[in-house]
């Protein structure tokens, strides 16, 4: 080859026979290969051979391998691209074959087949003679005007692409750097074409016929592009209206364009940002975020951890970092709260009134912990609801019978599949202001297990010395939970850790008398219960004879929950013979009247009154209202299941 060209090939090639594709100058290409003969070829030449010499293959378009070694060969294509193999990868399934990665250097006529097996060689020459463009005084100005009109149109036609994509920035970058000569080869083999387009520019071996080639290929991808962005412009234009037209009604997935989602999940991560500069959160939370935020727009939305990052930054926003309600310290008014909601329970009232005194002379107390222990049904859970309603503050109970892991107290680290926040910080978001009530039932039913104690991770929540700084491990910043005030529930202290136990206040919490257990039926369970069952005293009365006679007679406990079972049953009894009778007062108006002396014999029939022994016969409404006396609560309830204690 002259002298001028930087490119120079074998004049000896094994020949590579493909048939579905056409490999340009300049451009890549991947190609199978299953064929006898271009089989015998890598692997005789490319995967034996040792020089980069035996790297270089010619690529014959527009023709088929035979499938066998016996068939002779069929008529090559005259026009070939010297080829360098980047990669040769094999694979048995589902047949055996290579994938070959080539890049086009240049291109040559076949001149003589030299052998066909194992595979074919050619006597080749070269064709891209590149001086040709430098020195053809003759032609320099009718392809220099060639070649700036190409330029033009390959320019406008990446600037219509988007320039934030890698690959098209790197393209136009290549415009400008690659030889002119090179481009429309590079060009073809990148727009949409046929290919029979790329095998007609692969036999164009004149510089100015490939020129005049390409150009049209280069419009003809411009209009189509202008025509696909017109089209994109008017469907955006449309959902923009329907959206204005109904705001409220949101837009089905296929009409939204990827544009528009990439826009709005801008605009939120800029509306997210502006909640995080704008929240109260503490200095080193707000470091945090800033930091996280940052990471959050560099990284693309198909990554898992963007969903995380997201969610974690949603949660710092909502989190009430200094939002808090205002207690109510009339002490008087405490008291009438706690006298109305429970009966009984004066150490607990007391306590609570101590408490708002305490309140009223320093602003900035720390909330107490407290521990409530006795036996089952006597009202602690209740109790700590109340004391919200007394204070005036959010309520929120966390069920910690059972719990055996110390990330349900602290949270789960970020750095595992699926972590959250753990039950503490979930509740301070639950309730939206940072000194709520948080009742912890059942402390003394926590357990062990190999994710560790969480009556070990409750002690740094429970220690007012220490919870000002808690550190929650999804969160991984210090919130304050001094201003909390926890409640634990608890039947014993005998499965408590000492530790545990030792930074709690307990109060202990008796059983009540035959006293109180009445005065709490008269006070809340029988109202309750005729709510519940859609009764009014008009149609109902239990006499405080009876109540002992079931306190005594059919329960044996210190709380009230069998009481007010009990009390559920009768008071079901009653809606049936009420319902019942109600049916038997409206009969008569649903019946065919007939004669009147026939229907005056009916009603004077239904009017007799039954026998008061026959407690069966539910014939009659009963008379309201209705007492519940011992033998009632024989009929209802049962034999007594326990006898009278004698003293």
């Amino acid at each position: 080859m002259a002298a001028g060209s930087a490119i120079q090939i074998p004049t000896r090639l094994p020949l590579l026979l493909t048939h579905e594709s056409v490999l340009l100058p300049g451009s890549t290409m991947r190609t199978s290969v299953d064929s006898p003969r271009n089989m015998q070829l890598v692997r005789s030449r490319l995967l034996k051979g040792t020089s980069l010499r035996s790297t270089i293959i010619g690529v014959i378009p527009n023709t088929s391998d035979p499938t066998s070694d016996c068939d002779d060969l069929p008529n090559l294509h005259r026009i070939g691209t010297a080829a360098l193999a980047v990669q040769v990868v094999g694979s048995n399934w589902p047949k055996p074959h290579y994938t070959l990665l080539v890049t086009g250097l240049c291109r040559f006529q076949i001149l003589q087949l030299l052998k066909e097996k194992p595979y074919p060689v050619a006597e080749v020459q070269q064709l891209d003679r590149l001086e040709q463009f430098t020195h053809g005084h003759k032609s320099e100005e009718e392809l220099g005007e060639l070649s700036e009109q190409f330029y033009k149109y390959a320019v406008q036609l990446v600037e219509m692409l988007d320039m934030s994509v890698p690959a098209v920035a790197k393209l136009r970058r290549l415009l400008d750097n690659l030889p002119r000569e090179a481009l429309p080869d590079i060009l073809t083999s990148i727009i949409r074409t046929t290919n029979q387009e790329k095998l007609q520019i692969l036999d164009a071996v004149r510089l100015e016929e490939r020129f005049k080639m390409t150009i049209p290929l280069l419009v003809r991808q411009i209009e189509g592009l202008k025509l696909l962005q017109k089209t994109r412009k008017s469907k955006q234009d449309d959902d923009k209206r329907v959206v204005a037209i109904r705001p409220n009604r949101r837009i089905s997935h296929g009409s939204i364009t990827e544009d528009e989602e990439e826009e709005e999940d801008h605009d939120d991560v800029v509306m997210l940002e502006k909640k995080i500069r704008t929240s109260s959160m503490s200095e080193q939370a707000l470091k945090v975020c800033l930091k996280e935020i940052k990471r959050l727009k560099k990284m693309p939305q198909s990554m898992p951890e963007y969903a995380l990052t997201r969610n974690y930054l949603e949660l710092m926003v909502e989190l009430p970092w200094n939002k808090s309600t205002k207690d109510r310290l009339e002490i008087r008014a405490a008291r009438i709260v706690l006298d109305n909601d429970h009966y009984a329970m004066e150490k607990l009232k007391k306590r609570v009134l101590e408490y708002l005194a305490v309140r009223q002379l320093k602003n900035n107390l720390k909330g107490p912990i407290l521990c409530f222990v006795g036996p089952p049904g006597v009202g602690k859970t209740s109790v700590g609801r109340s004391i919200a309603k007394t204070l005036g503050r959010e309520f929120h109970r966390i069920a910690l019978g059972g719990v055996c892991d110390q990330s349900d107290i602290r949270g789960h680290r970020r750095t595992y599949v699926g972590s959250m926040p753990g039950r503490i910080i979930n509740g301070l978001k639950t309730v939206g202001v940072n000194n709520p009530v948080f009742l912890l039932d059942e402390v003394d039913k926590l357990a062990k297990s190999l994710q560790g104690d969480p009556a070990a991770a409750l002690l740094e929540v429970l220690d007012p010395e220490q919870n000002h700084s808690f550190t929650d491990h999804y969160l991984n910043v210090a919130f304050d939970l001094s201003q909390v005030l926890f409640i634990a529930t608890a039947n014993t202290t005998a499965t408590i850790p000492p530790a545990l136990l030792d930074r709690m206040e307990v109060i202990q919490v008796p059983g009540y008398t035959q006293e109180e257990k009445i005065e709490i039926a008269h006070r809340h369970l029988i109202p309750k219960q005729l709510e519940l069952h859609g009764l009014t005293p008009q149609q109902i009365q239990i006499p405080q004879v009876t109540t002992l006679g079931i306190i005594t007679r059919y329960t044996r406990e210190a709380g009230v929950r069998a009481l007010d079972r009990k009390l559920g049953a009768i008071c079901r009894a009653v809606a049936v013979k009420v319902a019942e009778g109600q049916h038997k007062e409206t009969k008569p108006d649903r019946a065919e009247v007939g004669e009147g002396e026939d229907c005056k014999e009916h009603i004077t029939e239904d009017a007799k009154p039954e026998s008061i022994s026959d407690t069966a016969d539910l014939a009659l409404p009963p008379e309201m209202p209705i007492l519940i006396d011992f033998h009632a609560l024989k009929d209802i309830l049962g034999p007594p299941m326990y006898d009278m204690e004698v003293t």
